[in-house]
């Protein structure tokens, strides 16, 4: 990994009164969730037993939880449990340490549904998960705008044998977890919009903010246009396509993890000569 780049990050990182973690799918190859191009985050349940490549693009339809509920449940229901037990990396841990130093901590912005954030110690209310999350419900239909935890789904609930499907609270359809899809007009966007304007609230207190873009590819660029839109400095960290748009984009190439360590030690040899 280039050590001027390195030393460039954290010199941006140094001088940052605020940091703005932008983390696609790479962001969670290092838990051991697989990155896959094109799966907002759910391709973590591929290994459902006989499950086939046409069978799964079906899934990542909306219209899966109406058309076939048990199927998309068990589907859902194992990615599900796949996030529940996945422990987040240390390279998680890294940016929370280096936000709390920070008067104004950091913000999340992800398409990734897995709560990795969340699972790292990440506050609730600095959290804006602009694909939705794995780890909430809505009806299938929907019925109603309701939202909520899918802390009462476990992971009996979506064994082949099983009889029990996850029930909207208010007319007693399908529900389904609450993110987008392809071709997915009947995801609700509320809790979505919420975690918007408190980001957008928040954004209006930094003087010196950074922006550290995760493991966000060109395939589904939602990461990287908000990123880019923000127009302020940038470090950018993947494993591919790691170009710079501007003169004041840090391109760091490798893993997240591999590259957040390299950060540290830099920073962390930088504290030691200015207090030995």
């Amino acid at each position: 990994m280039n050590a001027h780049e390195i030393h460039r990050a954290a010199d941006l990182i140094a001088d940052a009164d605020a940091l703005i973690i932008a983390a696609g799918a790479g962001m969670s190859v290092d838990s051991g969730l697989p990155d896959f191009r094109g799966s907002r985050g759910v391709w973590t349940a591929l290994d459902t037993p006989g499950a086939t490549e046409d069978g799964l693009r079906e899934l990542l339809q909306g219209r899966c939880f109406t058309a076939n509920p048990r199927k998309a449940m068990q589907f859902y229901g194992h990615a599900l449990d796949v996030c529940r037990r996945t422990t987040p990396h240390q390279g998680y841990g890294l940016l929370l340490e280096w936000a709390r130093k920070k008067t104004h901590g950091a913000f999340v912005y992800t398409s990734n549904v897995d709560g990795q954030f969340q699972a790292a110690g990440f506050a609730e209310t600095r959290i804006l998960e602009c694909h939705g999350s794995i780890h909430h419900f809505q009806c299938a239909r929907p019925c109603s705008p309701q939202i909520w935890p899918a802390t009462g789904f476990d992971k009996s609930m979506h064994a082949a044998y099983s009889t029990l499907l996850p029930r909207c609270p208010r007319c007693g359809g399908p529900a389904r977890p609450n993110f987008l899809l392809f071709s997915d007009p009947a995801w609700l966007v509320s809790r979505t919009n919420a975690q918007r304007l408190r980001m957008e609230v928040w954004r209006g207190a930094p003087e010196r903010p950074l922006v550290i873009e995760i493991g966000a590819g060109l395939a589904l660029p939602t990461v990287r246009m908000f990123s880019e839109s923000l127009r302020i400095p940038l470090v950018r960290i993947n494993t591919h396509d790691v170009q710079a748009a501007r003169a004041n984009t840090v391109s760091l190439q490798g893993t997240a993890l591999e590259a957040l360590r390299h950060i540290e030690r830099e920073l962390s040899r930088r504290f030691a000569c200015q207090h030995g």
